[in-house]
């Protein structure tokens, strides 16, 4: 049986990853997995936990909670194994407000231990792609799903600020306040031999498909293939934003005048203007003017 280290953020999913603690070891023991428990307890955490646990020996390392708990894991599992020179595999049970980055896996399901069990007993592993963010000074970060740059960063940003709801509805206040807020500033955008100069509302950089609790930005993306998917979108007003909301939704916008699709192994933005920036749902910086954005494939295995 493989070395089994879980890293359960138990403040995720407004406390739901918390509230299923007693659950999770009753399933862990009740098949008899060997384990360690860690909790944690400060943004960051989850990443030196995880890059301790693959140097002290553990195979595979499982995240519990949202997207920014299983960033944070899969940072530190890619650390470890470079400093150990091994391979330990990363693993998820998502329990978190929108788990998102699952969403791109055809057998991993949100809220559902039991697959998680599963996962960890069979031991099956594919290797995956991560991104790697660079700001100069200030981020180096791999990305899991997605990261976003100008408005989506800053909904996410406004999202943090709802502590008593969950899902879809705080995205919805979190985009509606946004709105209110953000100013989009021009962007130069760096891709292949192109050079894409203008006011954007946003650019998602994606290896995932699926962003804030059910946006399909890059709905044909894959965690395999080397490739980073885009979605530009150019500034829009508040009655375009609400009427393309529910197309993002069933991903159906990628042919709109205002969005364009790429696909690419490395992007770079610069803007004379400060921008901020959110890697898996978590903001990393509102000061960025010189982001680069590169595909790493198949940095990681994943249990799946």
């Amino acid at each position: 049986m493989s070395k089994t280290t879980i890293i359960l953020n138990p403040s995720a999913g407004r406390g739901k990853a918390g509230r299923r603690q007693a659950a999770l070891e009753e399933a862990l023991r009740a098949a008899d997995i060997p384990y360690t428990l860690l909790l944690t307890n400060a943004r960051g955490h989850a990443t030196q936990l995880a890059r301790e646990a693959v140097q002290q020996g553990s195979d595979v390392v499982i995240a519990i909670g949202g997207d920014g708990t299983l960033n944070e894991t899969v940072n530190g599992v890619v650390e470890g194994n470079a400093l150990t020179g091994r391979r330990a595999a990363f693993g998820v049970i998502p329990l978190g407000t929108g788990s998102d980055f699952v969403k791109v896996l055809e057998d991993v399901k949100a809220d559902d231990i039991a697959g998680g069990i599963r996962r960890i007993l069979e031991n099956k592993r594919r290797p995956i792609d991560l991104g790697l963010v660079e700001v100069p000074g200030q981020v180096n970060r791999y990305l899991l799903n997605a990261v976003g740059v100008g408005f989506d960063a800053q909904a996410a940003a406004e999202a943090l600020k709802f502590k008593r709801l969950t899902g879809w509805a705080v995205y919805y206040l979190a985009i509606l306040k946004a709105l209110l807020n953000y100013k989009a500033f021009p962007m130069k955008i760096h891709f292949r031999e192109e050079m894409v100069e203008r006011r954007m509302m946003f650019t998602t950089i994606a290896n995932g498909r699926c962003q804030g609790a059910g946006f399909w930005l890059t709905p044909d993306a894959h965690i395999d293939d080397g490739q980073l998917d885009i979605c530009m979108v150019d500034m829009l007003g508040i009655v375009k934003v609400l009427q393309y909301i529910p197309l993002i939704q069933k991903a159906a916008h990628t042919h709109l005048p205002e969005v364009r699709m790429e696909r690419i192994p490395r992007i770079h933005i610069t803007c004379e203007n400060d921008l901020p920036v959110a890697i898996d749902g978590e903001v990393v910086s509102t000061t960025a003017r010189d982001i680069t954005v590169t595909a790493c494939p198949g940095i990681v295995d994943l249990l799946h």
